[in-house]
C-alpha cells in the first residue's frame, strides 16, 4: 500500500539533498542542475510524493478546467453509455461557465492510480469529478489531502467531499418487487463488481426486496461480473451450465442485461415467456434490443451536470446548499418483462 503522508523530508531523505533543493526541483527552477532534479524527480515518484503546494498554487492561480477523472481505461469508458451521459451533463455546465474539461482515464485495468496521478501532478485543474470507484481505491485520499476541491459520483462519508449518489437500493428494490408483483419467485441477480458501491448497493436492494416479500433468498442464484454485456453473456450461459431453475432475472446494469438477452436468443429462450428480465440504466440501447427492455432509469445526464454545478459553485466561493445529494430513479416498463406498461 503506498503511503499517504509522504512528507517532503522523506523525498529529501532518499535524494540525499536538502528540503530546499526538492522544492526548487519540483517547481522547475533553473538553479537545480539536471543529474540533481532528475534524482529528486526519482525520488519522489517512488515515494508516491504529491507536493502541498498543489492547493496553494490552486488557489494562486485558476486554470479555468475541471478534470473528470475515471479510474478505469478510455476503452472502457468510450464504449460505455453511461459515461456519455454523464460527460453531456458535465460538459454543458462547463460550456455555461466557460471552464475547460480534462478526462482522465487509465492506461489499464490494474492500474487506476495513474487516472489521478496525471492531475495531481500537471496541476492543470481547479477542481475535480471523481466517478464511483472501487471501495477499496484510496486515491480519493489523496485528491483531497492535495487541496483539490471534489464532487465524488456515489456514496463517500468525508467532510471535504461532495457527492452526488443514485438511488441504487431504491432502483433495485423496484426492480426486484416488480418482477415479484408478475408472479415471479425464482429471480436471479447478475450483480457489478462487488468491490464497488453500487454493486452491493443494488445486491441490497434485491435482497430487501425479497425478505418483505417474505421470498427465501438464495445464494445460488447470485452471480457477481462485471458491468459488461460479455459478462451478462456469460452469465446465462453458467446459469444453463449449472441447471439452475429461475423464471426472472434482474441484471445491476443493461449492458448485462442485454448480453443475457443474446444469449437466450440464440439458444431459444423466450423472454418473457421462459424468463423475464429487468436491467437498470435505461441506456438508449434498451429500447432498440428486442424484445425492449424493461429497465430502471437513473438520470445520467442530470448526475453529470448536477455534480458540475457543485463544483463551479464551491469554486466561486458560493453556498453549495446540499453536501449530499441522491438523485431518484424509476421503472421503465417495456417489452422484456412481460407486463403490461403503466
Amino acid at each position: 500500500m503506498k503511503n499517504l503522508t509522504v512528507t517532503i523530508k522523506d523525498v529529501a531523505n532518499l535524494a540525499n539533498v536538502s528540503t530546499a533543493t526538492v522544492s526548487l526541483a519540483l517547481s522547475g527552477d533553473s538553479r537545480v542542475n539536471i543529474k540533481t532534479k532528475k534524482l529528486v524527480e526519482e525520488a519522489a515518484n517512488k515515494l508516491n510524493y504529491i507536493p502541498n503546494e498543489i492547493g496553494r498554487s490552486l488557489r494562486a492561480k485558476k486554470t479555468e478546467t475541471i478534470s473528470f477523472i475515471i479510474p478505469n481505461t478510455s476503452h472502457h469508458v468510450f464504449t460505455h453509455p453511461y459515461f456519455a451521459q454523464l460527460l453531456e451533463g458535465i460538459n454543458e455546465v462547463l460550456d455555461n461557465h466557460n471552464y475547460n474539461l480534462l478526462l482522465s482515464t487509465s492506461p489499464s485495468e490494474k492500474d487506476e492510480s495513474a487516472a489521478y496521478n496525471k492531475i495531481l501532478k500537471n496541476r492543470r485543474a481547479d477542481g475535480i469529478i471523481l466517478s464511483s470507484a472501487s471501495i477499496n481505491d484510496l486515491n480519493i485520499l489523496r485528491l483531497v489531502e492535495s487541496g483539490f476541491p471534489v464532487v465524488y459520483l456515489g456514496k463517500l462519508r468525508h467532510d471535504n467531499v461532495l457527492t452526488v449518489e443514485r438511488d441504487d437500493i431504491g432502483g433495485a428494490y423496484t426492480a426486484t418487487e416488480h418482477l415479484i408483483r408478475i408472479g415471479r419467485k425464482r429471480i436471479v441477480h447478475i450483480t457489478g463488481p462487488l468491490d464497488h458501491q453500487e454493486g452491493i448497493d443494488r445486491l441490497d436492494g434485491y435482497k430487501k426486496a425479497l425478505l418483505d416479500n417474505k421470498i427465501h433468498f438464495d445464494e445460488s442464484l447470485i452471480i457477481e461480473k462485471d458491468f459488461s454485456r460479455e459478462s451478462g453473456y456469460e452469465a446465462a450461459a453458467e446459469l444453463m451450465r449449472n441447471h439452475i431453475e429461475y423464471d426472472a432475472l434482474f441484471a445491476g446494469n443493461d449492458l448485462m442485461a442485454i448480453g443475457a438477452l443474446k444469449f437466450y436468443k440464440e439458444n431459444k429462450i423466450s423472454v418473457p415467456g421462459d424468463v423475464s428480465v429487468v436491467g437498470f440504466d435505461d441506456i438508449e440501447m434498451s429500447t432498440v434490443v428486442s424484445p425492449m427492455l424493461t429497465t430502471i432509469h437513473q438520470p445520467m445526464r442530470e448526475i453529470g451536470y448536477a455534480a458540475a454545478e457543485k463544483l463551479i459553485s464551491f469554486l466561486n466561493n458560493q453556498e453549495v446548499q446540499e453536501k449530499r445529494t441522491i438523485m431518484s430513479t424509476h421503472l421503465v416498463i417495456r417489452e422484456s418483462c412481460g407486463a403490461e406498461r403503466l
